[in-house]
């Protein structure tokens, strides 16, 4: 079921919105909805960091939050096997590029769950009000795991008893106290993708929402869409 929501949503991308470069690489560039207004939204999406999986996905999430009236930033980053710090590297420097100037959420799906919680917590970037949907936020759990099919060992490049110190330095669980701005997850109790266990074992507020699966907290046709916009109008009224 899961596999064929993640294909309604590819099979309603459209086309991309216009787009510019925060940095040199291919994957440095990000799509612009909205424009112009209020309030801004950086959506990361998932896919388990495979180099296969890029934001086609999230565009109708980010088209419909733009009809709500919000600028969407949609970015892409590199997804390289065996190198995280190329990620969260991107990161940093969407940030540095996008600024502070107006009120701004940063909202994470599944993989990119976890990179909104990295941000939410690490040194030197301005507390932002986060919300992470279905995020992976327990790399070592979700690595002896297996979930997606060994991604996140692929992506760290060993499991945590073989690059201890990169699970130390990425796992946002252990970056307590949490992040002095607003955070939030949410999570579908029927998620097949990312266990419920994720969120609610996390040392952060988390809500699940009965009936819901992986991609219904990123489907604006999905019957939990409004609750996903009520955890917004509370982050960033």
């Amino acid at each position: 079921m899961e596999d064929d929501a993640l294909g309604r949503l590819l099979a309603t991308s459209g086309p991309p919105a216009a787009s510019r470069d925060y940095g040199p690489d291919r994957d440095h560039v990000f799509e612009h909805y909205g424009e112009g207004g209020s309030r801004r939204l950086v959506l990361i999406h998932g896919g388990y960091f495979r180099p296969s999986i890029d934001r086609a996905h999230a565009r109708p999430m980010a088209r419909a939050l733009a009809d709500q009236g919000w600028e969407v930033i949609l970015p892409e980053y590199r997804r390289v096997p065996g190198n995280p710090f190329a990620t969260v590297s991107d990161l940093r420097d969407l940030d540095r590029d996008l600024g502070t100037v107006r009120p701004t959420v940063w909202v994470g799906h599944s993989a990119g769950g976890l990179l909104a919680l990295w941000r939410a917590v690490v040194s030197g970037l301005a507390p932002l009000p986060t919300l992470a949907l279905a995020p992976v936020a327990h790399l070592a759990i979700a690595a002896r795991e297996r979930l997606g099919a060994g991604a996140i060992s692929d992506w760290m490049g060993g499991g945590p008893d073989e690059v201890p110190g990169r699970y130390a330095a990425l796992n946002p669980g252990l970056r307590l106290p949490p992040a002095p701005a607003p955070l939030l997850l949410l999570h579908g109790a029927d998620d097949q993708t990312v266990p419920p266990e994720q969120s609610t074992d996390s040392p952060w507020p988390a809500s699940v929402l009965a009936g819901a699966h992986h991609y219904d907290l990123i489907d604006p046709d999905s019957r939990v869409w409004p609750q996903v916009l009520q955890a917004l109008e509370l982050l960033l009224p």
